[in-house]
Formats: structure tokens, sequence, C-alpha cells
């Protein structure tokens, strides 16, 4: 999928007058990742390997993010095609000092489209089609945020993120920078599609993706949130005999299947959610109420 990425991106066009740098953030593979970055090439921007070799993504932008030298960070996936104008509409708002990040539009490739999908669906691969006016919402695969914007709160948080809970590490920084009054404008003049591996659209992975929605919301609840949850055992236990019973009446689709019911997805996550705030609720709290900064610093100091 990188090797893809890449030669995507040599189509991507540079203002003649910018100086531009691609990261790719290696999170410890043991495959031909060094080889593919290394190999890769663009007339008007210098691409560069940076390994980190704890596992998660949010370890791997921070490291990222320590190396690199530019004022506007773009992020985005190694599973997208990015439209040819998509570096310059999404940094120069940045650049101008227009506003502090930049949320984009993530269309799905079509050949993974399909008839039954719900914007549930849309939702939990990554599509969006048009970044909201007012207060436009951050995804990884296509967002924009200025250096600055770092001096005011922490970087990624370690524990949210593929590779720890499995999402939610550009939430709460989208959260933060709401909070802190900085401001997010939507891009929606360019895009960047979205290339998933297609096993995502099987029922076995809907629900692996319920229970980390789950686990995260879990966490960002009770961490930044300081949100109550009563009886979240006894709340479980019910919404798990529910579910179970629709699954009974309705008879659930085979795990190798394609597709997922989005009320399945939602009792799973809810599920999920309850047992994930009884752990963390065992724990101290990771930041103050809607604080800009951890309580307890990140295993990667803030740069």
């Amino acid at each position: 999928m990188l090797e893809k990425t890449l030669h995507a991106f040599q189509a991507v066009t540079v203002p003649r007058d910018w100086r531009v740098e691609m990261l790719v953030a290696d999170n410890g593979s043991v495959d031909r990742t060094a080889q593919v970055v290394k190999s890769a090439s663009h007339a008007s921007i210098e691409i560069r390997h940076v390994y980190e070799p704890r596992p998660g993504k949010s370890r791997a932008q921070n490291t990222a993010m320590a190396v690199a030298r530019g004022e506007a960070l773009l992020f985005t996936d190694d599973d997208v095609e990015p439209a040819a104008n998509w570096l310059e509409r999404m940094a120069r708002p940045l650049l101008e000092r227009r506003c502090e990040a930049v949320a984009g539009r993530i269309l799905l490739a079509e050949n993974l489209r399909r008839s039954w999908f719900t914007p549930m669906h849309e939702m939990w691969l990554a599509e969006i089609r048009e970044a909201a006016l007012e207060s436009p919402v951050m995804v990884g695969a296509s967002m924009g945020i200025h250096r600055s914007v770092f001096d005011k709160i922490d970087n990624f948080d370690e524990e949210l993120g593929p590779g720890a809970s499995g999402f939610g590490e550009e939430t709460l920084v989208w959260m933060q920078m709401k909070e802190a009054g900085l401001r997010v404008c939507p891009v929606n003049d360019t895009f960047v599609i979205h290339h998933p591996d297609p096993a995502r659209l099987l029922r076995s992975n809907w629900l692996a993706t319920a229970v980390r929605f789950g686990r995260t919301k879990a966490y960002l609840m009770y961490h930044w949130e300081h949100s109550r949850e009563p009886w979240p055992m006894l709340k479980a236990s019910w919404i798990r005999i529910k579910l179970n019973l629709r699954r009974l009446a309705q008879r659930a689709m085979r795990p190798d299947a394609e597709g997922c019911p989005a009320w399945e997805m939602a009792y799973l996550t809810r599920i999920e959610g309850l047992k994930g705030f009884i752990e963390e609720a065992h724990r101290p709290r990771n930041y103050d109420y809607h604080a800009l900064r951890r309580k307890i610093p990140s295993a990667v100091a803030h740069q």
C-alpha cells in the first residue's frame, strides 16, 4: 500500500517557492518499508524515512514531528491517493495563518463502496465527503496542524490510536484545540481517495472495530471528559442480552461475510465502552478536566 501511495504523490504539485519534505514514519516494520521509502522520489519533495521501533501510530507521529523542519504539518495515511492540489490547498491556510489546523475531505475508493453502507459504515471507513463549515472534524487521513499548536497542547497521546486503543489520537488533539480556542478550517476544494484493505468490509472486522471504538471512547470519557457512568457492569450485561437476542432473532451473519448491521456495531461499541470504562476507572486520570496537557507525561517528551 505504501508503495502505491508514494507513487501517487508524484502527481502532487508543489508551489515553486515552497520547501517541502515528506516524513514516512516507519512504525517498527520488518518488511521492505525502508527500501520502498528510500527508492521513492519527487522532483520537489524531499522524502525521509523515520524509524520508530515502539508500536503505536501516535508514537510514530510524535517521533516524526520531533525531526520535522516545517511549520505546516500535514498528516495522511499509507493507503490513500491524494489529489494533485492536496498539498497546496491543505497547507496554504496554515502558512497564511488563517487557522491553526485544517480538516480535509476523504473519499472512499469506488470499488469498495457497497449499497448496504449506512452513514455509520462510511464514518468507520473514515469517509468525509465534505468537511463541516462549523466545527469540522479532523481525521488522520487528511488533516493539517500548524507547529505552533503543540506549544499550547500536548503531542498525540500514545495511549490512543492504532497500535494502542485503536482510534482517537486526532480526536483528542481536535478537542483540546477547541478547548484552547484554536481555529480549524474546512478544506473542501481538495481530497484524498482512501483505499483500505477490502478485508475491512468483513463482519469480523466491523466487530473488531467496534471493540476499538468502544475502548477509545471509554478512555476519552474517563481521562479527559471526567464523565460518570453509573452501574457500568449492569448496563453492559443488559445490552449484551439485548444484542444476543437480536442476533438470534435476525440470524447473525457469518464472520467471514461482507457487511455488518449498524445496530450490531452500535450495541457492541456501547458494551465495550462500558467494559473499558470499568478498567480505566481503576487508574489515576491522565488529565485534569478538559486539560491541554497530560498530568502523566507520555513516553515521548513534548518537543
